[in-house]
């Protein structure tokens, strides 16, 4: 709707029709090089397990407890950066999730041991499980309607990206340096801070929800200038329904009736994907070397596997804009299970780096699709928190999958019977998927969760 002066009734409408300008790309690109220190650090410890096995004589179980402890991390930081940017917004907690990172990662270098280094990795742990959901909801919050699907998974192409770096660096560090100076390098994003803070914009639904409406309205004066628009004077008018309005008992809001069969559903999605994922992301290396693969040609296998993710994250997400989010998903899980098990059964090097491709077309990828729903089950007083939470507990199956993955590996599992196991999660998504409500298509944010909590 327009008025008769032809400014626009509400900025949020006005958001939501722009076309893809340069301001989102600055956007894509701030929160993507941003991921690529993120998905980096979430990856690496598969590609330095092998060479602190030798070193610190290390159990496979004692191995995946290295990893949990990072995932455990993440689980924390999900919450506590969730609720955080719900206060302070999604800025300023984004920078402080990637300063904790950066600190803790670098810091691993000079661990003297096995304990140290775990909680090491669970601190570092808190920045990395911020980061995730707070790209989430300020990417969501400023991506035009008919692209937002393609706006996140786009910009998540930086997470897998962090995963080829993952793979690659070791590669080079490990025979040349060993393994500590892998997390030394960990040091390298706080160079990218002040970046942040200068350029990267604030979300005009979160300062709007907080009456901030002076700064809003120079966060749409910025998105005007970048995007060679016309400038429009902008009054409190035109922040509608945020006029006046205060987010306060976010967590319960999760579970208030219209709510809680959805932050269930997508709950229990993000817990199975991230357990398959990082169950096979952590372990597969490994097994790998085992079967008689080099460590590079393993490790090579990880980067094949990113790319695919790469290549899946956003051409799903255009197939989610064009048929649904409920489409892209169950093509997502059901295709992915079959790549899982798959994977278990061929042989040839040739076979498996094609069979690796896909689960990263199909398995790697779908968090990323899962992100989309939960920006859009959730209202923008609770978006970030709804958004943290559910990748909070995801990650709780991030914790438990490099624990159970080692006792597995211990017990003297084959390789396809290790594969076949981890598929169980992704056929379980399907089921909960056609359980969903929400299936957004070439809608407003606002549109969207309005809709859904008009349900019955």
């Amino acid at each position: 709707m327009m008025k008769q002066d032809n400014t626009p009734a509400s900025v949020f409408q006005w958001l939501d029709n722009l076309k893809f300008n340069r301001f989102h790309l600055m956007l894509m690109v701030l929160t993507g090089v941003n991921l690529i220190s993120v998905g980096c650090g979430t990856q690496i410890m598969a590609y330095v397990i092998p060479p602190m096995l030798k070193e610190w004589g290390l159990t496979p179980v004692e191995a995946g407890q290295m990893a949990s402890y990072g995932f455990l991390g993440n689980v924390i930081g999900s919450v506590g950066f969730g609720i955080l940017s719900d206060q302070i917004g999604r800025k300023k907690s984004m920078i402080l999730a990637l300063l904790a990172f950066s600190l803790f990662s670098g810091a691993s270098y000079f661990a003297p041991g096995f304990k140290i280094f775990c909680v090491l990795r669970l601190l570092a742990g808190l920045g990395l499980g911020g980061a995730l959901p707070l790209s989430t909801a300020l990417i969501s919050e400023f991506a035009p309607t008919k692209i937002r699907a393609k706006a996140i998974t786009g910009t998540f192409m930086g997470f897998t990206g962090g995963w080829v770096v993952a793979a690659l660096v070791p590669m080079v560090v490990n025979p040349l340096w060993g393994w500590r100076m892998v997390f030394l390098l960990g040091f390298i994003p706080l160079l990218f801070i002040p970046v942040l803070w200068v350029y990267l914009p604030e979300s005009v639904r979160f300062l709007a929800s907080k009456g901030k409406y002076e700064e809003a309205k120079e966060e749409v004066h910025r998105v005007e200038r970048l995007g060679g628009l016309k400038t429009i004077a902008w009054t409190t008018d035109h922040f509608g329904q945020f006029a006046g309005l205060q987010a306060h008992g976010g967590f319960r809001k999760l579970f208030s009736p219209r709510l809680i069969v959805m932050t269930i559903l997508v709950w229990l999605s993000y817990f199975f994907t991230l357990m398959a994922i990082f169950a096979l992301s952590t372990w597969l290396p490994h097994l790998l070397i085992k079967s008689g693969f080099s460590m590079a040609k393993s490790f090579s296998y990880g980067v094949v596997q990113a790319i695919g993710a790469m290549v899946g994250g956003i051409s799903i997400g255009y197939l989610m804009d064009a048929f649904g989010r409920k489409a892209g998903l169950l093509v997502t899980f059901l295709l992915g299970g079959l790549a899982v098990i798959m994977f278990g059964m061929v042989s040839s090097p040739v076979t498996l780096y094609a069979v690796g491709a896909l689960i990263g077309v199909f398995v790697i990828s779908s968090p990323t699709m899962l992100h989309v729903v939960a920006a859009e089950t959730y209202p923008t007083e609770i978006r970030a928190t709804g958004a943290g939470w559910a990748v909070t507990v995801g990650k709780i199956g991030a914790v438990v999958a490099p624990l159970l993955g080692g006792v597995l590996h211990q017990a003297g599992l084959s390789f396809s019977q290790f594969c076949m196991v981890w598929s169980i999660p992704c056929f379980i998504c399907v089921i909960l998927v056609l359980l969903y409500r929400v299936n957004v298509r070439g809608e407003a944010l606002e549109t969207a969760t309005v809709r859904l909590l008009a349900e019955k």
